[in-house]
């Protein structure tokens, strides 16, 4: 080894005292303290040796200068640098910095030299052992700059050099060696750093000319720490700063108080040019993820006045850091606009530096920068993230929640802050944020707070509207200060959005946007004693552009519709945690409950408060009466015909509301309350956009107020009112391409439909039907059999025209025969789709003819072509009629929940399933179909009742071969169709139309039991079929008639020929089902007694088959056997007085014992094992003579139930050998031959749930223990 000095390079541990050896394990300890008293005491230790050693020879020139015990502290300090130990680099590295500033006779070229030969980086060294080679490189060199030595030129050079190198070596040393190389710099002279700068071979010129788009966020850090000391040939040169721009001072990263030190660098440098050349480098701040880059600080220490570049980042990420200042105008909106936006719209890790900078920032936020800073971006992504717990981000945005109200609470005394911050939160997902993210953040900003405190807002904002943006940006032009109006508009609606704002608030608030929106004030013309809100529209110089007013009018009409359901349902608690959702949710189904219980009058009077608009009916009058004001106009004049519809629609308001003072009440109160706010919505949206109104509707709505109320008698070749109003509806939800909101115009349409839905007449919701029924642009008319039916089967479902049947009993068995069911198939596909009108064969027109809109009215035509020409192409063309459709199926929702038992249903059936049919091929709309599914199962609960209708016109159900014709086309989609929908609809409605078809009389039409009949003959013996035992248990749940008098027979017939054990285990359920139907009532017990009398015989037969038969071959024997012992308990019930043998017959159960005899020899499954010993037990027990009832009685105790003795095997059908059970059988593995025995114990545990629960299971457990 080479001397140090004159000392022995070998020397070791032992030949140093124990007094310096003690320091060096706490240098290594993770408690600063105990470093900081490490390095000082072994600092002192070593000086002491120093001072007393005297210089001796070595060898026979060589002098040494340092003690022993001091060159061995330099190296084993020096190699401490490079230790992965707990807090060695720390405490190392400030062990030497002490000792060189205290020992002055230690050099730092000495320490440079041993750090040379210690933390060389040798070419065999692996990845870990380069990495703590680097890193102890880099604390030495800071340990050098931090020992406060005084750096003269060549010493600086080789720190530079060598942190340079480590930094361009490994990149995540980059960040530590640009901070190190800043502390150097900041110690240099002038010169000194002039020269570094300058110095090629230091690589620091080589760093601060790389491209900004190549550039480090270290390389931007050392460019903004040296601007102030960079040559002006190397300024020039760089991209990274703004060129021709004062220059900071030196000193203004560190010490510098005085903002105007840096004002015109700050201005250059965070304008939106150069902050989009540096984008990318600000981009790759995030690698520090999750400590914030040194950068950001530097970089708020120029944007902020008063923000210190600290060097503790976490003090940095406080909000106390720093003076309260506030950015020059327009330099945070940049930031915030070019760079910190684009990063919540990226990675997870530049998501959470995005959140690190909003909570830096959020102190130092002004009102102007609210609407900025709360961007769409940033309130998209942070409610996402507080909304649910379960993402990467949740902490982060649970921090800058916190963040906000802690402000609110430093800002109390000024309640403008408090509800901008607000006011910005409200802005996303539709204007709930506390209900979207679960918390209270909103209503803490808001508690507290009154009219009087949100006025100086509101007059604020309202100033900004009129006076136009005081910002001095350069873009400051017209377009910016319409922007910056819509921006104001935005905020206003938030606010007034809010519930608990005070309704003061909301309604100054409209009837500013209502001013801005329709009209321009003349000030000349303009007299005294005017509204205020018109006189403060004179302030708005110069007067909005255009679009800013129709962005007025938009948010007009959704802060009315959103005003207006506030004011109709009652305030709710305040938002509650997760915890106590379940008790919300119990808590609005009691409401609920409560009010379906209430009188008549009490939910009439509920009713008449929703159609109440208050909000609406003042903002309809405040508007029509500026309009009568002198020197005021509209903004633009509306045509002719449009002003004449606007004054007839404000006469027919006015005679409606004469209707409601005379006394109108009940049904027809509701009814003239939704025609006025139908009324009172057009002329706003009249005014608002008179491009797209329709001038006739006016006229219309006020023939049917006449039609409606005053009962005049139309001409003969006059329509009838109510179609005319279907045709107004239809005409006003085909409204597209509109930049107004439809929700208010559709609900208030929805409303009226609602109101009048009992006296819909057919041709009315045929219009409807027919709308729906349009089939989608470039369908093919005709759908191919192989696309819409399977044709996996043999068997077919088609219809016989000589006998009349519904379904074909006969079964193709070769390939002629399935060409020809396929073929009958073609037939039964054409008939069930109800073959489809004639039209033009050209389906790549974009416009519609009359033929292929099913002969529809000008109406409905009119409108279908609106919204097919509302896009721009086709695409958008097919949307828009896709969004009439889903409007229109709004209204038929309405017509099926008011009038469920309306004859019109029916006849709509048809065209309702082709149109699913058609909606569910391949490429339709998938939407649509779901829609027109949920539609057709709302017939479930429906049941047409022959009864004249309110409008006067005679309906009646279809029968005869109509309604024969109804059941095949809905049976043959239930039974075939391939997607799951279209099967579940057409059941749905099948059982409907048998529900329409039992006659006032209560009798059953022949087409209903022969259409059942072929049901039940498909459903048992067709493989094809896809109908479901769920259709039938639903028949017999709602059809008492069809129930005894054709399923049950049927059930009975198909007891053999049922294709499949899975079939007759169908078949079992459906018994145990008709049983079980005098429990609902809709059966009395004697009824179903005598039914079934009939047909006892069919319960033995079909257990004889869950036994051994084809359903024991089957997955659901253990479900058929429970359905079995539910059947024979069921028998006990409905005949009390009889025996189970005398209602069976001694025949029929011997043969169901020996049938569980067999099963038992077979030795089943544990849990069919249960069931057969269960069965057995029923048996065995209810087949005496005396009645079941009569045995309880007489008994007075259990005993007549007790189950027979836990070690008797089943009872013996005929006497045979003792023990032949099991001779010659193997038990399967873990299971004895006295399996049922030992299965008896967990019987005659649940003895009395078989007697009181017959029909359940037993209990489901373990598997049977072993003897």
């Amino acid at each position: 080894m080479k001397a140090v000095n004159g000392v022995d390079a070998n020397i070791s541990a032992r030949d140093v005292g124990e007094q310096v050896l003690k320091f060096f394990w706490d240098l290594a300890s993770l408690n600063e303290d105990a470093r900081a008293a490490a390095a000082a005491g072994l600092v002192a230790e070593l000086k002491g040796i120093q001072a007393e050693f005297s210089p001796s020879s070595v060898g026979s020139k060589q002098q040494a200068t340092y003690a022993p015990s001091l060159v061995y502290g330099l190296k084993r300090l020096v190699r401490g640098l490079a230790s992965g130990r707990q807090g060695a680099r720390q405490g190392n590295a400030l062990a030497l910095s002490k000792l060189l500033a205290d020992i002055p006779a230690l050099s730092i070229n000495e320490v440079l030299a041993t750090m040379a030969s210690e933390l060389e980086v040798s070419g065999q060294a692996n990845g870990s052992e380069a990495h703590d080679q680097l890193l102890g490189q880099v604390f030495g060199y800071a340990a050098i700059i931090r020992s406060g030595l005084h750096l003269d030129q060549p010493t600086a050079v080789t720190c530079a050099e060598g942190l340079t190198h480590i930094a361009n070596k490994k990149s995540f040393l980059r960040e530590l060696a640009a901070n190190v190389l800043l502390e150097l710099t900041e110690q240099l002279e002038d010169t000194t750093l002039t020269h570094i700068l300058e110095q090629e071979s230091c690589g620091l010129k080589e760093w601060l000319l790389t491209p900004a788009a190549d550039a480090s966020p270290e390389v931007l850090l050392l460019a903004l720490r040296l601007w102030g000391s960079m040559p002006f040939t190397l300024l020039k040169q760089t991209s990274l700063l703004p060129s021709n721009v004062q220059s900071p001072s030196t000193d203004f990263f560190t010490v510098s108080d005085t903002p105007k030190d840096a004002a015109a660098a700050a201005a250059a440098f965070f304008s939106e040019q150069h902050l989009q050349t540096v984008l990318p480098v600000l981009r790759g701040s995030s690698s520090s993820h999750p400590r914030l880059h040194s950068l950001w600080p530097t970089l708020f220490a120029l944007l902020l006045p008063g923000f210190k570049a600290v060097k503790d980042l976490n003090a940095a990420d406080s909000s106390e850091t720093g003076s309260k200042g506030t950015a020059a105008a327009g330099q945070l909106e940049a930031l915030w606009t070019v760079v910190v936006q684009d990063l919540f719209t990226s990675s997870h890790e530049r998501k959470a530096l995005g959140f690190q900078l909003f909570t830096i920032l959020l102190p130092f936020l002004r009102l102007e920068h609210l609407p900025v800073v709360f961007s769409a971006h940033f309130l998209r992504c942070f409610t996402n993230n507080l909304t649910n717990s379960k993402t990467y981000l949740h902490s982060s945005a649970q921090r800058c929640a916190q963040r906000i109200v802690a402000l609110a609470d430093k800002t109390k005394a000024s309640p403008s802050m408090q509800t901008a911050l607000a006011v910005a939160l409200q802005g996303v997902g539709g204007h709930g944020f506390d209900k979207l993210t679960k918390t209270t953040t909103v209503a803490k900003l808001l508690q507290n707070l009154d009219a009087a405190s949100l006025e100086p807002y509101v007059q604020r904002l309202q100033d900004h509207f009129c006076k136009g943006s005081k910002s001095d940006r350069d873009s400051a032009d017209d377009q910016e200060m319409e922007k910056a109006r819509q921006v104001a508009v935005e905020q206003m609606c938030n606010m007034a959005a809010i519930r608990t704002v005070p309704a003061s608030i909301k309604t100054g608030v409209l009837k500013f946007l209502a001013v801005h929106a329709f009209f321009v004030v003349d000030k000349a013309a303009l007299g005294k004693g005017k509204p205020k809100e018109v006189k403060a529209a004179l302030q708005a110089q110069p007067p909005p552009s255009a679009a800013t007013r129709q962005v007025c009018a938009a948010r007009l009409i959704a802060l009315l519709d959103c005003a207006t359901k506030a004011a109709q349902a009652p305030l709710g608690p305040a938002p509650v945690s997760t915890k106590k959702q379940s008790k919300t949710k119990k808590r609005k189904a009691a409401e609920l409950a409560a009010e379906a219980a209430a009188p008549a009058a009490t939910a009439e009077a509920m009713q008449a408060a929703r159609l109440e608009t208050p909000f609406l009916t003042e903002i309809v009058a405040f508007v029509s009466k500026v309009q009568r004001t002198a020197g005021v106009s509209l903004t633009a004049e509306l045509p002719e015909e449009m002003d004449a519809a606007l004054s007839q629609l404000r006469e027919s308001e006015a005679l409606a509301a004469t209707k409601l003072a005379a006394g109108a009440t009940g049904v027809q109160a509701q009814q003239v309350r939704s025609m006025v706010g139908l009324m009172r919505w057009l002329q706003l949206y009249i005014l608002s956009d008179p491009a797209a109104a329709q001038p006739d509707v006016a006229a219309d709505l006020q023939g049917v107020f006449n039609g409606a109320f005053t009962k005049t008698k139309p001409a003969a070749d006059e329509p009838h009112w109510m179609d005319v109003l279907v045709d107004i509806l239809l005409s006003l939800l085909g409204r597209s391409g509109d930049a107004l909101p439809f929700g208010p115009l559709r609900e208030a349409c929805e409303a009226l439909f609602r109101a009048f839905a009992e006296q819909v007449t057919s041709e009315g919701f045929a219009d409807l039907v027919r709308v729906v029924q349009q089939p989608p642009e470039g369908q093919a008319d005709e759908e191919d059999d192989e696309d819409l039916f399977g044709d996996d089967e043999e068997d077919t479902l088609a219809g016989s025209a000589e006998d009349g049947d519904i379904v074909d009993a006969a079964e193709g068995t070769d390939a002629d025969s399935d060409e020809d069911d396929d073929e009958a198939d073609g037939t039964a596909v054409d008939a069930a789709l109800n073959a489809k009108e004639e039209s033009s064969d050209s389906n790549d027109e974009e416009d519609f003819d009359d033929d292929q809109m099913f002969k529809m009215d000008d109406k409905i035509a009119a409108a279908l072509r609106v919204m097919a020409s509302g896009g721009a192409n086709a695409r958008e063309s097919r949307e828009a009629i896709a969004t009439f459709k889903f409007r229109v199926m709004g209204l038929m929702e309405i017509y099926i929940k008011k009038v469920p038992s309306s004859p019109l249903l029916a006849a709509a059936l048809p065209a309702l399933l082709g149109a699913l049919t058609g909606a569910c091929q391949q490429g339709a709309d998938a939407a649509l179909a779901k829609r027109l599914h949920v539609l057709l199962m709302l017939f479930a609960k429906g049941h047409a009742q022959p009864a004249p209708s309110a409008s006067g016109e005679a309906v009646s159900v279809p029968d005869g071969e109509a309604m024969a014709v109804l059941l095949k086309r809905t049976l043959y989609l239930a039974s075939r169709h391939k997607d799951k929908k279209v099967t579940s609809a057409a059941s749905t409605a099948f059982a409907y139309l048998l529900r329409c078809s039992i006659t006032a009389e209560g009798n059953l039409t022949g087409e209903a039991t022969t259409a059942v009949k072929a049901a039940l003959d498909d459903f048992f013996t067709k493989k094809k079929s896809k109908l479901h035992r769920k259709l039938f248990e639903d028949i017999m749940a709602r059809c008492a008639l069809l129930s005894a008098a054709t399923l049950l027979p049927a059930i009975v017939q198909h007891e053999h020929t049922a294709r499949s054990g899975h079939v007759k285990a169908d078949a079992i359920a459906l018994l145990l089902a008709f049983l079980r139907s005098s429990k609902g009532g809709l059966h009395s017990a004697d009824s179903v007694a005598e039914a079934f009398r009939r047909h006892v015989s069919v319960l033995p037969g079909l257990a004889v088959e869950a036994t051994t038969g084809s359903v024991a071959q089957s997955a659901r024997q253990n479900e058929a056997l429970k359905d079995t012992c539910a059947s024979f308990e069921q028998l006990v019930k409905i005949y009390p007085t009889e025996s189970l043998q005398d209602v069976v017959g001694q025949h029929q159960i011997q043969l169901v014992l020996a049938s569980l005899q067999q099963a038992e020899a077979a030795a089943p499954k544990p849990k069919v094992q249960v069931q057969l010993k269960r069965l057995a037990h029923l048996l065995s027990e209810k087949t005496s003579t005396v009645p079941f009832s009569q045995q309880v009685k007489s008994s007075g105790s259990k005993k007549a139930n007790k189950k027979p003795n836990v070690d008797q095997s089943l009872p013996d059908a005929q006497p045979k050998a003792k023990g032949k059970v099991h001779k010659g059988k193997k038990a399967p593995k873990g299971q004895s031959k006295s399996s049922l025995a030992q299965a008896a114990p967990k019987i005659a545990k649940n003895r009395d749930k078989y007697k009181k629960k017959g029909n359940k299971d037993t209990k489901k457990g373990k598997p049977f223990a072993q003897n």
